[in-house]
């Protein structure tokens, strides 16, 4: 059974639990990995090691920044971070280190307020302040451990890593790319969408014919519908005619309102790739 590492950072959206089902609808054929929107890190961490180069990027820049200190510079950052997350009863510390970050973001920060925050989860204003809730949690011994584990694994093949913080458009993808996209799904109220505006569904579209014209090869995960609302991204791509495989997730276990009727999707450009031989995916498709 395949195992796979998992990010410290607890991102809202984050495919770790559907790694055994996604990892293996990659395209292994191109030499170039590309993470288009990276989040808490948790796909492009598992892609290293088997492309000649991984690519990730996300438009918040301290959250790239924080997962680069973390493969660099593991015990200072680990430190440094602990060092500023408050204990799980004291509110008003986190008020103040809240009020800080919002002040002057740093990387050390960002991590520091998703210990402590509800449900460890990114969320921003309008105004692109972090506002997420007290959580009562901090920095304990499972986080430093997922850490390490995550920094001791990237840091293996930094060599062949490029990390990134720019508008999804300006990330160069050439014809020897796999470009995987997770954007912010417009459909529903995940805490970073602050980030994502209505127009960024058709900008994303066109940024995945324009890959599919140059011969890349790209996919797209997203839902198609959730509470009752499409996502304009993935009806697009599926009215185009791009390919469609139905992954298995239980959006109810994590929505306080139930029964959203959501159907996770993955969308790709290119044939689903035979794998067999491959160790690596030989055994996540047993997960």
């Amino acid at each position: 059974m395949t195992q796979y590492a998992e990010p410290p950072f607890n991102y809202t959206g984050s495919k770790f639990g559907l790694l055994p089902q996604i990892a293996p609808l990659m395209d292994r054929t191109k030499r170039r990995f590309v993470d288009l929107f990276c989040g808490g890190g948790s796909v492009y961490s598992n892609m290293t090691g088997l492309y000649q180069e991984v690519v990730t990027n996300d438009v918040i820049k301290n959250l790239v920044d924080i997962q680069a200190l973390l493969i660099k510079f593991p015990d200072e950052t680990i430190a440094k971070v602990k060092g500023l997350a408050v204990a799980k009863d004291d509110q008003a510390g986190y008020h103040a280190l809240r009020d800080a970050y919002n002040a002057e973001p740093t990387p050390w920060g960002l991590w520091a307020l998703m210990c402590c925050c509800t449900n460890n989860m990114v969320r921003f204003n309008r105004q692109f302040k972090f506002n997420q809730t007290f959580g009562r949690r901090t920095f304990n011994a499972n986080t430093e451990d997922k850490a390490r584990r995550f920094a001791a694994r990237v840091a293996s093949h930094l060599g062949s890593l490029v990390m990134v913080s720019e508008d999804f458009e300006k990330v160069q993808c050439g014809k020897d790319s796999m470009v995987y996209m997770d954007p912010p799904y417009s459909n529903t109220q995940a805490g970073y969408n602050c980030y994502w505006l209505p127009t960024d569904d058709v900008r994303l579209y066109r940024h995945c014919l324009a890959l599919d014209c140059l011969g890349a090869s790209f996919a797209v995960s997203g839902t198609v519908s959730h509470a009752g609302q499409e996502c304009r991204l993935i009806s697009l791509l599926l009215d185009k005619g791009y390919r469609r495989i139905d992954i298995k997730k239980d959006y109810n276990k994590v929505s306080r309102a139930g029964n959203k009727e959501t159907q996770e999707v993955f969308v790709c450009n290119y044939e689903l790739p035979s794998q067999d031989g491959d160790p690596f995916f030989s055994s996540a498709r047993e997960d």
